[in-house]
Protein backbone atom coordinates (compact mmCIF):
# COMPACT_ATOMS: atom_id res chain seq x y z
CA UNK A 1 0.00 0.00 0.00
CA UNK A 2 1.73 3.42 -1.24
CA UNK A 3 -0.50 6.37 1.17
CA UNK A 4 -1.66 8.97 -1.92
CA UNK A 5 0.32 11.94 -0.11
CA UNK A 6 3.22 10.15 -1.25
CA UNK A 7 2.32 9.87 -5.03
CA UNK A 8 2.34 12.33 -7.62
CA UNK A 9 0.22 13.03 -11.09
CA UNK A 10 0.59 14.03 -14.55
CA UNK A 11 -2.28 15.01 -15.86
CA UNK A 12 -2.04 15.57 -19.73
CA UNK A 13 -3.86 18.42 -21.52
CA UNK A 14 -1.27 19.56 -24.23
CA UNK A 15 -3.16 17.79 -27.44
CA UNK A 16 -4.23 19.63 -30.09
CA UNK A 17 -7.90 17.59 -30.04
CA UNK A 18 -7.96 17.47 -33.67
CA UNK A 19 -10.91 14.11 -33.43
CA UNK A 20 -13.12 17.19 -31.68
CA UNK A 21 -13.73 19.90 -34.54
CA UNK A 22 -12.65 23.48 -34.11
CA UNK A 23 -12.90 23.45 -30.01
CA UNK A 24 -10.19 22.56 -27.53
CA UNK A 25 -11.52 19.41 -26.56
CA UNK A 26 -10.30 20.44 -22.97
CA UNK A 27 -12.34 23.19 -22.68
CA UNK A 28 -15.69 21.63 -23.32
CA UNK A 29 -18.32 21.79 -20.83
CA UNK A 30 -20.17 19.19 -19.65
CA UNK A 31 -22.53 19.28 -16.95
CA UNK A 32 -21.70 23.25 -17.04
CA UNK A 33 -17.71 22.35 -16.36
CA UNK A 34 -15.26 21.99 -18.55
CA UNK A 35 -13.53 18.71 -18.86
CA UNK A 36 -10.11 19.40 -17.85
CA UNK A 37 -11.34 20.83 -14.10
CA UNK A 38 -13.89 17.65 -13.71
CA UNK A 39 -10.55 15.45 -14.25
CA UNK A 40 -7.84 17.99 -12.38
CA UNK A 41 -11.09 17.97 -9.36
CA UNK A 42 -10.93 13.97 -9.40
CA UNK A 43 -7.35 13.90 -8.95
CA UNK A 44 -7.05 16.91 -6.28
CA UNK A 45 -9.42 15.33 -4.38
CA UNK A 46 -7.67 12.06 -3.91
CA UNK A 47 -5.30 13.51 -2.20
CA UNK A 48 -2.29 13.26 -4.10
CA UNK A 49 0.83 14.72 -3.29
CA UNK A 50 2.23 16.56 -6.12
CA UNK A 51 0.31 17.16 -9.22
CA UNK A 52 1.08 18.37 -12.62
CA UNK A 53 -0.54 19.74 -15.36
CA UNK A 54 0.97 19.56 -18.75
CA UNK A 55 -0.56 22.14 -21.22
CA UNK A 56 0.19 23.11 -25.26
CA UNK A 57 -2.57 23.90 -26.82
CA UNK A 58 -4.68 27.06 -25.95
CA UNK A 59 -3.12 27.13 -22.04
CA UNK A 60 -4.56 30.28 -21.23
CA UNK A 61 -7.84 28.50 -21.31
CA UNK A 62 -6.80 25.70 -19.93
CA UNK A 63 -5.48 27.50 -16.78
CA UNK A 64 -8.76 29.91 -16.32
CA UNK A 65 -10.68 26.42 -16.50
CA UNK A 66 -8.68 25.11 -13.21
CA UNK A 67 -8.18 28.32 -11.86
CA UNK A 68 -8.26 28.14 -7.77
CA UNK A 69 -6.85 24.34 -7.59
CA UNK A 70 -3.53 24.75 -6.13
CA UNK A 71 -1.77 22.42 -8.65
CA UNK A 72 1.24 22.92 -10.26
CA UNK A 73 1.61 23.61 -14.02
CA UNK A 74 3.98 23.73 -17.18
CA UNK A 75 3.93 24.16 -20.89
CA UNK A 76 4.61 22.10 -23.17
CA UNK A 77 6.66 24.22 -26.02
CA UNK A 78 5.81 21.43 -28.66
CA UNK A 79 2.59 19.97 -27.95
CA UNK A 80 2.32 19.08 -31.71
CA UNK A 81 5.83 16.49 -31.47
CA UNK A 82 3.38 13.92 -29.59
CA UNK A 83 2.43 12.48 -26.16
CA UNK A 84 5.84 11.28 -25.42
CA UNK A 85 7.04 15.33 -25.53
CA UNK A 86 4.36 16.10 -22.96
CA UNK A 87 5.13 13.17 -20.69
CA UNK A 88 8.43 14.06 -20.79
CA UNK A 89 7.84 17.76 -19.86
CA UNK A 90 5.35 16.33 -17.14
CA UNK A 91 8.06 14.07 -15.85
CA UNK A 92 10.59 17.12 -15.68
CA UNK A 93 8.74 18.78 -13.69
CA UNK A 94 7.59 16.18 -10.88
CA UNK A 95 9.30 16.51 -7.13
CA UNK A 96 12.02 13.59 -6.69
CA UNK A 97 10.62 13.09 -3.66
CA UNK A 98 7.83 10.02 -4.03
CA UNK A 99 7.14 6.71 -4.38
CA UNK A 100 4.99 6.22 -7.57
CA UNK A 101 3.11 8.70 -9.90
CA UNK A 102 -0.36 8.42 -12.05
CA UNK A 103 -0.16 9.35 -15.61
CA UNK A 104 -3.60 10.59 -16.60
CA UNK A 105 -4.98 11.60 -19.35
CA UNK A 106 -6.70 15.39 -18.86
CA UNK A 107 -9.43 14.19 -21.41
CA UNK A 108 -10.93 11.52 -18.48
CA UNK A 109 -13.74 13.81 -17.00
CA UNK A 110 -15.90 10.44 -16.01
CA UNK A 111 -12.94 9.09 -13.67
CA UNK A 112 -13.58 8.73 -10.32
CA UNK A 113 -11.30 10.06 -7.15
CA UNK A 114 -12.20 6.86 -5.80
CA UNK A 115 -10.37 4.93 -8.58
CA UNK A 116 -7.28 6.99 -8.02
CA UNK A 117 -7.58 5.88 -4.17
CA UNK A 118 -8.14 2.51 -4.42
CA UNK A 119 -5.09 2.12 -6.83
CA UNK A 120 -2.65 3.72 -4.57
CA UNK A 121 -4.19 1.43 -1.81
CA UNK A 122 -3.69 -2.04 -4.01
CA UNK A 123 -0.26 -0.93 -5.02
CA UNK A 124 2.57 -2.40 -3.71
CA UNK A 125 6.19 -2.21 -5.61
CA UNK A 126 7.76 -4.05 -3.40
CA UNK A 127 6.10 -7.00 -4.54
CA UNK A 128 7.95 -6.75 -8.16
CA UNK A 129 4.43 -5.28 -9.43
CA UNK A 130 5.69 -1.69 -9.61
CA UNK A 131 3.08 -0.85 -12.32
CA UNK A 132 -0.77 -0.59 -12.02
CA UNK A 133 -3.50 -0.15 -14.43
CA UNK A 134 -7.34 -0.50 -13.94
CA UNK A 135 -9.43 -3.15 -15.23
CA UNK A 136 -12.96 -2.66 -15.53
CA UNK A 137 -15.29 -4.99 -17.44
CA UNK A 138 -12.37 -7.06 -18.65
CA UNK A 139 -10.95 -4.20 -20.48
CA UNK A 140 -7.58 -2.31 -19.59
CA UNK A 141 -7.86 1.63 -19.15
CA UNK A 142 -6.23 4.80 -17.16
CA UNK A 143 -4.84 5.92 -14.96
CA UNK A 144 -1.78 4.14 -14.88
CA UNK A 145 0.41 4.08 -11.79
CA UNK A 146 4.04 3.72 -11.98
CA UNK A 147 6.90 3.76 -9.24
CA UNK A 148 9.43 6.28 -8.93
CA UNK A 149 12.23 4.31 -11.25
CA UNK A 150 10.27 4.56 -14.08
CA UNK A 151 10.83 8.76 -14.17
CA UNK A 152 14.13 8.11 -16.23
CA UNK A 153 12.10 6.35 -18.84
CA UNK A 154 9.65 8.71 -19.22
CA UNK A 155 11.85 11.91 -19.09
CA UNK A 156 13.72 10.05 -22.23
CA UNK A 157 10.38 10.09 -24.15
CA UNK A 158 10.35 11.85 -27.49
CA UNK A 159 7.45 11.75 -30.01
CA UNK A 160 4.62 10.07 -30.08
CA UNK A 161 5.90 7.33 -27.99
CA UNK A 162 3.97 7.30 -24.81
CA UNK A 163 3.68 5.36 -21.41
CA UNK A 164 2.07 2.27 -23.50
CA UNK A 165 5.95 1.96 -25.00
CA UNK A 166 7.03 1.10 -21.10
CA UNK A 167 4.23 -1.16 -20.28
CA UNK A 168 5.05 -2.85 -23.41
CA UNK A 169 8.75 -3.35 -22.62
CA UNK A 170 7.93 -4.46 -19.05
CA UNK A 171 4.74 -6.72 -18.91
CA UNK A 172 6.23 -8.64 -15.97
CA UNK A 173 5.93 -5.59 -13.81
CA UNK A 174 2.08 -5.32 -14.56
CA UNK A 175 0.10 -5.28 -11.83
CA UNK A 176 -3.76 -5.16 -12.76
CA UNK A 177 -6.58 -3.99 -10.35
CA UNK A 178 -9.88 -4.66 -11.01
CA UNK A 179 -12.10 -1.26 -10.94
CA UNK A 180 -16.09 -0.76 -10.89
CA UNK A 181 -15.24 2.62 -12.65
CA UNK A 182 -16.42 2.66 -16.21
CA UNK A 183 -14.92 6.15 -15.74
CA UNK A 184 -11.32 4.41 -16.37
CA UNK A 185 -12.53 3.70 -20.15
CA UNK A 186 -13.90 6.98 -21.29
CA UNK A 187 -11.92 9.15 -22.15
CA UNK A 188 -13.09 12.23 -25.05
CA UNK A 189 -12.00 12.34 -28.41
CA UNK A 190 -14.75 13.28 -30.67
CA UNK A 191 -17.96 15.01 -29.31
CA UNK A 192 -20.15 12.21 -29.75
CA UNK A 193 -18.03 10.34 -27.02
CA UNK A 194 -19.68 12.79 -24.69
CA UNK A 195 -23.55 11.67 -25.40
CA UNK A 196 -22.36 8.08 -25.67
CA UNK A 197 -22.09 7.54 -22.07
CA UNK A 198 -25.72 7.81 -21.56
CA UNK A 199 -26.41 4.96 -23.73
Amino acid sequence: MTATKNIAAIILAAGQSKRFGDQNKMLFNIDGTAIIRHTVDTVVSAGLGDVVLVSGNDTAGVLSACEGTGIQHIENPTPWAGMGASLATGANAICEDIEAFFVILGDMPFLKSETITQMAAAFDPQSGNDIAVPIHNGRRGHPVLFAKKYLTQLRALTGNHGARSILTKHPECIQAIVIDDAGTLMDIDKPEDVSARDQ
